[in-house]
């Protein structure tokens, strides 16, 4: 059994994996939300809690997984690894494609615009997320427990039992950030400011037509597949949809060199790419695989996300699913009272998870 905690993260992700390999507890945490998710001056946050349980337990952090470095994934780890305590404690290993990291692999060092002018603002609301990625580039490398190896597509390990089929990003994608290392906010139709609530689920899906992120940070996401067992889990961090697209597609056509059948991946959960947004999940992807559980991890309250059009298009694409919400509150946000029970009645599930889910 995994067990799979979706923290309360505000509007970003934090998720701890969890299951057991000859008789220890093994867990991998994936990105840290932001800052306060970890602890602020007033308040301990859902990520320093779930950290102190596992210190209590005798337990580790087994791996770290950085999907990329936007604020709202690596804020609550800078968080942690600035107090020196609990993530400096309790982390064995990290996965992080750095800066420093993508720069060495394309051996890159030399040209001028590659280099990282780490003290410009990008944010209207606050710290830069490339003066971030470096103090944390910084801190595990003090540590000695950064892997230092480019996370890309294809990459795949076994780990306690488990395995870790890395399906984003590519290496196309991680040469973007040589010359653009996020200095600004990007102008990209990554996530739509506007909330689509108001609008019925047929409406949305009426002459709807995919249209991809082109974040370029987003496209520098970790994404895998984790396996323990029988069971699996595809974590999308905020990865893009076509580059996941052409992974599942190429795991298919292996299992079909294989001798199987079978047109599409079997998957137990999935957590949606960047945060439920329109831009990161579409109906070829809900083609290529055969799951029911889909985790939406945001609390609402930055860019309109999730959009009720990506949710629209699973409830019209697969056969009764279940959406599971780490913040519940925002069900009745999304759909009215007639469209849940209408929902309910024809077998979808919507429902928060707000402890933890075993798979």
């Amino acid at each position: 059994m995994i067990s799979v905690r979706v923290l309360k993260a505000k509007n970003g992700d934090c998720i701890l994996l969890s299951w057991v390999h000859d008789g220890t507890k093994r867990n991998i945490l994936v990105d840290g939300g932001k800052s306060s998710v970890y602890k602020t001056v007033a308040q301990k946050g859902e990520l320093y809690k779930a950290l102190k349980k596992l210190r209590d337990n005798g337990e580790r952090v087994d791996k770290l997984i950085l999907t990329h470095v936007d604020d709202d994934h690596i804020g609550g780890l800078i968080k942690g690894f600035e107090t020196g305590e609990l993530l400096t404690d309790l982390c064995d290993s990290i996965w992080f494609n750095s800066g420093r990291l993508i720069k060495r692999d394309f051996n890159a060092e030399s040209i001028p615009s590659n280099e990282l002018d780490l003290e410009r603002k990008n944010r209207k609301d606050g710290k830069t997320s490339v003066k971030q990625g470096v103090t944390l580039e910084e801190r595990i490398t003090e540590l000695g427990i950064w892997d230092e190896e480019l996370i890309v597509s294809g990459h795949s390990i076994e780990f306690y039992g488990a395995k870790i089929t890395v399906l984003s990003p590519t290496l196309e994608k991680l040469s973007k950030l040589l010359n653009k290392w996020e200095k600004e906010a990007p102008k990209s139709v990554t996530s739509a400011s506007v909330k689509d609530y108001k609008a019925g689920i047929d409406e949305l899906i009426k002459d709807d037509v995919f249209e991809g992120d082109t974040s370029i940070h987003n496209g520098s996401s970790i994404a895998f597949i984790f396996e323990y067992m029988s069971k699996n889990l595809l974590l999308l961090g905020d990865a893009h949809d076509d580059v996941i697209c052409d992974s599942l597609s190429e795991m298919v056509s292996s299992k079909g060199n294989e001798g199987s059948d079978e047109k599409m991946l079997k998957i137990d959960y999935v957590k949606l790419s960047h945060h439920g947004s329109k831009y990161n999940t579409s109906y070829d992807f809900l083609r290529l695989i055969e799951c029911k559980n889909f985790i939406i991890s945001t609390d609402g309250s930055l860019h309109g996300l999730p959009n009720k059009l990506t949710l629209a298009r699973i409830i019209k694409t697969i056969d009764k699913p279940s959406l599971i919400f780490n913040y519940p509150q925002l069900i009745k946000k999304i759909f009215t009272k007639e469209e849940l029970e209408t929902l309910t009645g024809s077998g979808v599930v919507i429902k928060g998870c707000e402890d933890h889910l075993n798979v």
